[in-house]
């Protein structure tokens, strides 16, 4: 629990520190996102510093830390109430950031982020009909999405293969959305898997379950737009 809720501070510090590179635009200012449930909220201050509040729930709990940027890969350390330090690493895209990983105070390094499926060949000329190539728990899977509305997941590896999930999918502001049904010895079980679109493909960012239970991928954040000078 305790690395759950430092994954989750050390994310929310992460967004507030990319603003204050010198080489870009100034951005201090107050960041707030949506990550593991809870609602966090980022202050990044001209000098450098940061204070951060990772729970909405819990307004006294502060965390403060500094940061240095590398390009696109950002770096930020912060300590919690109790002392202990943690480290977080960031790619910014597209004036986000997206995390990385986080390296826990006992040093235990948490991998993060959307699993990603590369295009590697087209099914029309327009849209996101086409087959893709990927990860996901620990599987390597082909992602066919048909140009007639059909979604099929098959082994990666074993392409003549039976599907591993079959069902359809529709197009999203953010990329497309499948909901299929899992075909294998247990029985079938249905999900909804929500996609974004990448430069090279696409990627999971959520999968809800039949029974309930919800998978998030979806580790970006975003600056909140500042008051006007009349307010």
């Amino acid at each position: 629990m305790r690395a759950k809720l430092f994954a989750t501070f050390t994310l929310a510090l992460g967004l507030t520190v990319f603003g204050a590179d010198k080489k870009s635009p100034p951005v201090a200012g107050t960041y707030k996102g949506k990550i593991e449930g809870e609602l966090a909220t980022a202050i990044l201050k001209a000098d450098g510093s940061i204070i951060v509040w990772p729970s909405a729930e819990r307004p006294k709990f502060t965390m403060r830390g500094k940061w240095k940027r590398d390009g696109n890969t950002l770096t930020a350390k912060l300590k919690d109430p109790t002392g202990d330090e943690g480290t977080v690493v960031f790619t910014v895209d597209n004036g986000d950031l997206v995390l990385v990983k986080v390296i826990l105070p006992d040093g235990e390094v948490e991998e993060h982020g959307a699993p990603q499926f590369k295009r590697n060949k087209r099914l029309a000329d327009k849209g996101p009909a086409g087959v893709y190539v990927g990860w996901f728990d620990n599987e390597h899977l082909s992602v066919q999405v048909k140009p007639d509305g059909s979604f099929t997941v098959i082994p990666a590896d074993d392409l003549n293969g039976g599907p591993i999930y079959v069902g359809k999918w529709k197009v999203t502001e953010r990329g497309l959305r499948a909901t299929v049904t899992s075909k294998d010895e247990e029985g079938e079980e249905e999900a909804t898997v929500e996609f974004v679109t990448t430069a090279t493909g696409l990627a999971i960012i959520k999968v809800a379950h039949h029974g309930g239970e919800v998978e998030t991928f979806d580790t970006r954040l975003k600056r909140q737009k500042r008051p006007s000078k009349k307010n």
